[in-house]
């Protein structure tokens, strides 16, 4: 084979060729070190050959940030086409399973486990601090507040067993929802013709002043699964490390909350959110986003790494919400907005785009779409912390420090 930049290697191709796990292979792509495209027939992923061999010389050199390998993990898998939870892909456990299901599969659990029960003592307390928040704060940042309380009123948990660790992380995001105000009460989901998740049907009612639906609180439900783990981003290497440091898990989820809504990651749909605000007709979405794009701002919500022919998470979630509300004004707002951008050639909506889009439809409070994000991802972060305290403690954290200074 010659060393033609027109050469592309398949997955197991170009495991070969860098001597890693083909897993590994689209881990460097999650993490922008390698592109991707579909196969013809749109079956597996090809990776150009230029790209592969430029990765293994930066890996023979020493110029990687991560060795070969990266770090070993069974929770998740991110392939161009789909996204697997411990082998089991996401979209078929948005259609079937409860959040709270799919939290346990995450952690290595095979039983549904207990109910998830919030610490009444702390829940008031966080109530009475959240009281003294002024009316602007968002959702996610009397989430923050609350994870303090947390931590302020309950002793640290230094038993990081599997089965402690999964109690502790269970107790603490039910007070978390329970200790946020109640913009409606929460929905009864006996009354559903299939079980439906408790966790979301409470978080519905600290963000949305009416009781929904089936298909809208199962559609929530879908969000917080299809949300829960995406490899190692920022927050979830910030959890990882911070659990090898010896950090307790009430703490590891007050971490992952404050890196997980910065502006990379969970605030982005707020973004999104404001901008479908801005825009009543398809006259308005024209000359909203022309306006931004002549201004040199960014549109957030569209293209993502990992997925060169679009996020499989926003495909799954868009398809779900155009089923759930057909004939909403709102729902045809968003639709002028993906077209638009797909006639200018941008990329394919992702789902910080796709969260956004549900919490306006469904006529969610500002900032809804940053509170799903985190409290769905923290089930990713407790089963990261379950892995990492497995491997054990480091002895120390060792950093190569390179003096620029005079």
């Amino acid at each position: 084979m010659t060393e033609d930049t027109g050469v592309w290697l398949t997955a197991d191709e170009a495991a070969d060729r860098l001597n890693v796990k083909k897993e590994t292979v689209y881990a460097y792509v999650s993490r922008g070190r390698l592109t991707s495209r579909k196969a013809a027939g749109g079956r597996g992923s090809l990776f150009r050959l230029a790209d592969i061999d430029r990765l293994s010389a930066k890996v023979r050199r020493g110029k990687e940030n991560v060795p070969p390998d990266g770090v070993e993990s069974e929770i998740t898998l991110i392939t161009p086409e789909a996204l697997f939870y411990r082998s089991r892909k996401a979209t078929d456990l948005a259609e079937s399973a409860t959040f709270e299901e799919v939290a346990r599969l995450l952690w290595g659990f095979d039983t549904a486990g207990t109910p998830w029960l919030s610490s009444p003592a702390t829940e008031r307390f966080c109530r009475k601090v959240i009281k003294t928040l002024p009316a602007s704060a968002l959702p996610v940042d009397q989430v923050k507040v609350i994870a303090a309380c947390i931590a302020a009123v309950e002793p640290p948990t230094w038993d990081v067993s599997p089965d402690v660790v999964a109690t502790t992380a269970q107790r603490t995001l039910a007070t978390m929802l329970t200790a946020l105000p109640a913009k409606s009460e929460p929905v009864d989901t006996t009354t559903f013709d299939a079980p439906a998740s408790p966790m979301a049907a409470l978080l519905w009612s600290r963000l949305c002043d009416r009781a929904p639906n089936e298909a809208e609180l199962k559609l929530l439900n879908a969000a917080m699964v299809m949300l829960a783990d995406h490899d190692l981003a920022a927050a979830t290497h910030v959890v990882r490390t911070a659990a090898r440091a010896g950090v307790e898990p009430s703490g590891l989820l007050r971490l992952g909350i404050d890196v997980g809504s910065g502006p990379v990651k969970g605030s982005a749909s707020l973004a999104i959110e404001s901008l479908l605000h801005n825009m009543k007709s398809a006259a308005t979405v024209e000359e909203s986003l022309g306006m931004r794009l002549r201004q040199g701002a960014a549109i957030p919500g569209f293209g993502h790494q990992v997925y060169p022919t679009g996020d499989v998470r926003a495909a799954y979630l868009l398809a779900r919400l155009r089923r759930c509300s057909p004939q909403s004004d709102r729902l045809a707002t968003v639709e002028n907005v993906i077209k638009t951008q797909e006639w200018r050639g941008l990329p394919a909506p992702n789902a910080g785009f796709a969260l956004a889009a549900m919490t306006y439809v469904l006529g969610m409070a500002p900032g809804s779409g940053e509170t799903i994000f985190v409290l769905s991802r923290a089930a990713g972060w407790v089963a990261h912390a379950i892995e990492a305290y497995r491997s054990g403690p480091m002895e120390r954290i060792y950093s190569v420090n390179v003096h620029i200074g005079d």
